[in-house]
């Protein structure tokens, strides 16, 4: 699966396929043509001859070559710009993209086919000649094909270059690693079996601090663990297997990847071969199985937007959107347990799991230290909120919302903003703490009078200090 998803987000994959492409159509057509060379009379349009042959053939060849390169170029220069402009880790989805690796591919593919071609044109005896009338005009619908997709490749760059076009592609990622990773809906119905759902005893928990520690034998960024592979391990060896890491975590090369529980005599050195195994190792985040990968992604190229060398809040915007979107998606699923049991309801695997206040704050916490120099993105800030609050399922998804809002309006307050901006912002807060009051109403009565206060007395000294009392 790890090769797989390299392959799909590389520039190399699809051309070389295209490439081998050519090579089978090559083959093809000429077999036809020898099938059917002294069998049926040609139309004029098709026929040829071995200098007209060799012409088109070798002219579209060299032409579909030049073209590539030009191709290549002209993303290169893309991706340059992608990279100096919204950061290094957007160029992940841009090598991925399918029109650039297809265009590349059918250029590639077609000068293949024609140098082929090209070379079963010939004499084969004093009086007998091998022309192939149907593939050479196989090259040429090719070639015509191919100037057509040069068109739409033109189009499609300059499309792709702008700020939203990278921001939608982002996002989309970031919804499908959602989907991927969280594909329960809350309230979808689905049958809770307490033996799979409960919470580890301080026996076990003791016996998982006290185990058999597995250490890594490779360096780098978690991109996926195989826990079906795991959990057949587990439930083989009669094992109970923690997992401190999770993808998107880096591990070092010696630190404990896995604890053991074992309940019989082990193989600690194959099952510690099996268990790395199991970890994918790589130098880059992936999407995979990590939702933070892509959330880190537009949170990076928002706050890029927000440093004064580039100054571009509606980009941080554009951002902001995606990203409340996402995460209202997200408070509808149904979080992962961190325990996993076997058919028999025993437990084999303890995983760190990913948590809806995890991708709160790795999706607001640097934008919004950033934006309280912004009162537009500040209040674009607020109103991603109130998006999220509209889906809440749950009191701590409610106080997440509520934590983010809060430091926002903090942060806010402490610059010298005008006061009729900072009533805007006060008044946004108001109407989302409203809006979430029938889930504060369970949080306890001395922890929600701390935040209000918190918030009262700020706005209070905020409105002191401007020479009047805003709110």
């Amino acid at each position: 699966m790890n090769l797989w998803n390299r392959a799909q987000h590389s520039l190399w994959f699809v051309p070389i396929l295209c490439t081998f492409g050519g090579v089978i159509g090559a083959i093809l057509m000429l077999w036809i043509d020898s099938a059917v060379k002294q069998s049926w009379d040609r139309p004029f349009w098709l026929e040829t001859t071995i200098d007209g042959a060799q012409t088109v053939l070798s002219t579209i060849a060299g032409g579909m070559i030049t073209v590539a390169g030009v191709v290549l170029s002209m993303e290169m220069v893309t991706l340059s710009i992608t990279s100096s402009q919204f950061g290094s880790r957007v160029l992940r989805s841009r090598l991925g993209d399918r029109t650039t690796q297809w265009t590349i591919g059918m250029f590639l593919g077609t000068a293949v086919y024609s140098l082929l071609v090209l070379k079963m044109v010939r004499k084969l005896g004093e009086d007998q000649l091998f022309v192939p009338h149907l593939s050479v005009m196989a090259a040429i619908i090719f070639a015509l094909t191919s100037l057509v997709v040069l068109l739409y490749f033109i189009h499609h760059v300059a499309m792709i270059a702008q700020a939203p076009e990278i921001v939608a592609t982002l996002s989309s990622d970031l919804n499908r690693s959602i989907e991927r990773i969280f594909p329960e809906m809350v309230g979808d119905g689905s049958v809770d079996n307490e033996k799979y759902q409960r919470d580890l005893t301080d026996a076990e928990k003791q016996s998982l601090q006290d185990g058999i520690r597995v250490t890594a034998k490779s360096e780098g960024y978690v991109q996926g663990i195989e826990a079906d592979q795991l959990l057949s391990l587990a439930q083989k060896h009669d094992l109970i297997v923690e997992l401190p890491k999770r993808p998107g975590d880096f591990l070092s090369r010696g630190e404990t990847m896995a604890r053991l529980v074992a309940k019989g005599d082990l193989d600690r050195d194959k099952v510690s071969s099996l268990i790395n195994e199991a970890f994918i190792i790589g130098n880059n985040r992936t999407p995979w199985q990590d939702v933070n990968c892509a959330v880190h992604e537009l949170a990076q190229m928002a706050v890029r937007a927000l440093s004064p060398g580039i100054n571009d809040p509606y980009t941080a915007v554009n951002c902001i959107d995606r990203l409340s979107s996402a995460l209202a998606q997200l408070a509808q699923r149904r979080m992962p347990s961190a325990n996993r049991f076997d058919d028999e309801g025993s437990l084999r695997l303890v995983v760190d799991r990913q948590t809806f206040t995890g991708v709160m704050h790795a999706a607001f916490d640097q934008i919004r230290c950033y934006a309280i120099g912004s009162v537009a993105v500040s209040q674009r800030l607020m109103e991603g909120y109130h998006r999220i609050a509209d889906v809440v399922e749950d009191r701590s998804q409610a106080d997440d919302v509520l934590y983010q809002a809060r430091l926002t309006i903090e942060g806010m307050q402490e610059q010298a903003h005008h006061p009729a901006d900072l009533k805007v912002i006060r008044d946004q807060y108001q109407r989302l703490t409203d809006k979430l009051q029938t889930w504060l109403d369970r949080q306890p009565k001395q922890e929600k009078a701390s935040n209000e206060e918190s918030v009262e007395e700020e706005s209070e000294e905020e409105g002191e200090a401007s020479g009047e009392v805003i709110g």
